[in-house]
């Protein structure tokens, strides 16, 4: 038995020889995510635009592996499809796929290989994948690729995080503000670097660097290994080798989580648009010319990871302000105050394409100024309240049931950008703003309810990251 002196020994150690006062292996965790999300968020950022001006053309498509069979099952007997119909659907498919087989991942993980094994295997996958994009030849199988290695590591990577902490330890919800954090450092960095080389240099020197990144993920896996080794069991495991059986209760709270995701689902689903039909609007549409020079489209994919940096930094003080005071705002109600940000991002966007000529690039800098803080309060809550307040025994699953809403926000995304070629730009953008509408609408109407069922299961702003610790 661990005495209260022993685990105030570990913690000090910990904050002396760790990260930020974490243990040391979160720091390599964060990492992998880090460097994960410059390479796959980055192929998000110039995946469009590679298959529309490079990969469908002319000379290009014919040396496509499995291409003509491709299309036939996009078209689906239909019409032939023009380059952004397929570019469209297939950022749809890659983003929805790569997020649903993470629930098949922690299965693997805990049932076959074990967690370390799982997450090893994805991302030498993922990394042969990034590698083997570069040719045009392989784009197809590189797709296929990508998707089972996420699905092997990204809910096992979210999962580990968890379990470097016991279920009381305060310092799991700031371990997932980092987790965000890095995520961002790499989704704003990559257009900065593969995207100026793509659009520069040529798409393969921007593969060429995406490849590089997945390395990265894989040497920090490899260097931190024996720091992650020591992640807390789950908690049927430390509780004598049995998962607990779910009560009714247990049953009622899950299912409400899974109602949480609706909004979730509706708002990610237009959020997402900002990497798949924004980059070609934002190309022919927008007056993207500072003082003679005319910016790289992709560098929007910076400034949503630099001000969806930012909007964390000041939603958690705000947050952490209100909670010191004594009045913590409630998670469905942060849900709603970024559904409604949402919602006047695009608004900002419609009314910028209205514009005679070129959309105004104040219109596309207000619209990221407002989804990208938006993100902090309906994702971040999201996920932080379903780490919480999940039953012990099913908490890795239901990690991997918001993975799986994921993969339908991406489904979702690819589905609204097909709208684009049949719409005006005003009313494709009015259609994204009205996701919001419905999710707000749906808070409305269900909100009371799941507040009540979720009342003493986390559901305040305690289910919220906390401020990183300061050093």
């Amino acid at each position: 038995m661990v005495s209260a002196s022993d685990e105030h020994a570990q913690r000090m150690r910990e904050r002396v020889g760790g990260f930020f006062g974490h243990p040391r292996g979160l720091g390599y965790l964060v990492a992998v995510e880090g460097f994960w999300a410059f390479s796959y968020f980055g192929l998000q950022t110039i995946l469009t635009l590679y298959m529309t001006r490079q990969l469908l053309a002319t000379g290009h498509a014919e040396h496509v592996l499995g291409f003509t069979a491709y299309r036939r099952m996009l078209e689906g007997g239909g019409p032939p499809l023009g380059a952004i119909d397929i570019a469209s659907q297939t950022y749809g498919l890659l983003t929805s796929l790569a997020y649903a087989l993470p629930l098949v991942g922690a299965v693997i993980a805990d049932r076959w290989l074990g967690q370390k094994r799982t997450m090893i295997l994805g991302l030498v996958i993922l990394s042969v994948a990034m590698a083997v994009m570069v040719f045009e030849q392989a784009f197809l199988i590189a797709i296929g690729l990508i998707v089972i290695g996420n699905g092997l590591l990204k809910c096992n990577l979210m999962v580990s995080i968890g379990r470097l902490y016991a279920p009381d330890d305060t310092r799991r919800t700031s371990a997932f503000a980092f987790y965000l954090i890095a995520a961002n450092i790499g989704s704003f960095s990559s257009p900065l670097v593969a995207g100026t080389l793509a659009e520069r240099v040529g798409f393969q020197a921007g593969l060429i660097a995406l490849a590089i990144g997945m390395m990265g993920a894989l040497a920090a896996y490899l260097a931190g290994l024996s720091h992650v080794s020591g992640a807390a069991a789950p908690a049927g495991e430390r509780d004598g080798g049995k998962a607990a059986r779910l009560s009714r209760r247990d049953l009622l709270v899950a299912a409400v989580l899974v109602a949480v995701l609706v909004p979730e689902m509706v708002h990610f689903a237009a959020y997402q648009q900002s990497f798949n039909i924004f980059p070609i609007w934002a190309a022919d549409h927008v007056q993207r010319t500072i003082l003679g020079f005319e910016m790289p489209v992709t560098w929007f994919s910076t400034l949503d990871g630099l001000l969806t940096i930012a909007g964390a930094a000041v939603t958690i003080r705000l947050w952490d302000r209100q909670a010191a005071d004594g009045r913590p705002m409630g998670d469905l109600t942060k849900i709603a105050i970024g559904c409604a940000m949402g919602l006047v991002g695009f608004a900002i966007l419609a009314v910028g394409a209205m514009a005679p000529g070129k959309a105004p690039l104040g219109a596309a800098v207000g619209y990221f100024l407002l989804v990208d803080p938006a993100i902090i309060w309906v994702d971040t809550v999201t996920l932080a309240l379903i780490s919480r307040a999940a039953p012990a025994s099913i908490n890795s699953t239901m990690v991997g049931v918001y993975t799986l809403a994921m993969s339908a926000s991406y489904f979702g995304t690819g589905q609204l950008g097909r709208l684009y070629e049949h719409m005006s730009p005003p009313a494709f953008w009015a259609v994204h703003a009205g996701a919001d509408v419905v999710c707000l609408v749906f808070l409305v109407l269900a909100g009371p309810a799941i507040a009540r069922v979720l009342a003493g299961k986390g559901a305040t702003a305690e289910s919220t990251p906390a401020s990183a610790p300061a050093g």
